[in-house]
């Protein structure tokens, strides 16, 4: 029977925290990253202690927080979240040009005769792919593509069981996350449970994004993390076990990784051979740790910049 950590914000199991704790690249635990908690270094690592039990309440999504600490983490560390809205209208671009249709998974409202973006509605009919011999592109290639936000905050581009600006909860059929489509159309598409967990999983495997900010960060594997209870439940009509659940937060913990999208190193890191490096010396340490990632398609440890150099970035 699992035993779930007294905790309003991460409703988890001590093993499942500890891996979305994890920092894998150095081997230890995500840092704070931020002066925004009080007697709290933002170069410490978060700890168990620290977010459960009398804490538990310490970290907050942003439209949680008080006005004057979001102005200030906009301020001081230009934290922009994005509406859920045009996240939509973004990532219905990305798979307007994939599959070379409009509207696959919503579209915009029709109010009083006029489009209103910042309403959609989800296709009800199952998602079709097309069977064109020279397109010939089926559902488990969509599930398969690689997909990556940077400076993720709470990761509103990949799952969006929340809008991150308003908060205002989204039904489960009519959110528009990447994520959230590669989970519609594992649902509509795989027969029984030992395909859901397999195309659940490289569904979870193909979405990346990375966060400086520790708490931010936090939060976003953490709603990955439910809408994997949430779909589970949907499909399965039941909750996915701990050993379900860990397998999840393992991926989760290497897609979903703390970085300063400059030197591509973790926090307070030189990043070695980084041109930006020289800018901010006073947060360099005398150790220097690039970014690990997991390359799942060929189940080894990859250096993140490495993907950048092979781009010609």
């Amino acid at each position: 029977m699992r035993k779930e950590v007294n905790h309003s914000t991460f409703p988890f199991s001590e093993e499942v925290l500890f891996i979305l704790l994890s920092d894998r690249t150095t081997g230890k635990n995500i840092l704070w990253a931020t002066d925004d908690y009080a007697s709290i270094s933002s170069k410490s690592p978060i700890k168990l202690s620290q977010i459960t039990g009398s804490y538990s309440d310490r970290i907050k999504p942003r439209i949680q927080k008080q006005k004057e600490e979001q102005q200030s983490r906009t301020r001081n560390k230009a934290e922009v979240f994005t509406p859920s809205w045009i996240c939509n209208a973004q990532n219905n671009l990305i798979d307007e040009a994939w599959f070379g249709r409009k509207d696959v998974f919503n579209s915009s409202e029709i109010v009083d005769g006029r489009v209103n973006e910042k309403k959609w509605k989800a296709r009800k009919e199952k998602i079709s792919f097309s069977s064109d011999i020279e397109s010939h592109k089926t559902w488990q290639d969509y599930v398969k593509l690689t997909r990556l936000e940077i400076a993720c905050g709470e990761a509103p581009y990949l799952v969006s069981s929340y809008d991150t600006v308003i908060g205002k909860a989204i039904k489960l059929k009519e959110r528009i996350g990447l994520l959230d489509r590669k989970m519609r159309v594992v649902c509509e598409n795989v027969v029984n449970e030992a395909e859901y967990f397999l195309w659940a999983s490289i569904a979870f495997q193909n979405c990346y994004g990375f966060e400086l900010q520790g708490d931010n960060l936090l939060l976003a594997r953490r709603n990955m993390l439910l809408s994997f209870r949430e779909y589970t439940k949907h499909f399965l009509k039941r909750q996915p076990t701990e050993e379900e659940e860990l397998r999840i937060a393992e991926i989760i913990s290497w897609n979903l990784w703390q970085m300063d999208g400059l030197t591509f190193s973790t926090p307070f890191s030189s990043g070695d051979d980084s041109e930006q490096g020289f800018l901010f010396e006073e947060m360099n340490t005398q150790e220097n740790f690039p970014c690990k990632i997991m390359d799942w398609k060929e189940n080894k440890i990859i250096l993140y910049k490495s993907l950048l150099k092979k781009r010609g970035a």
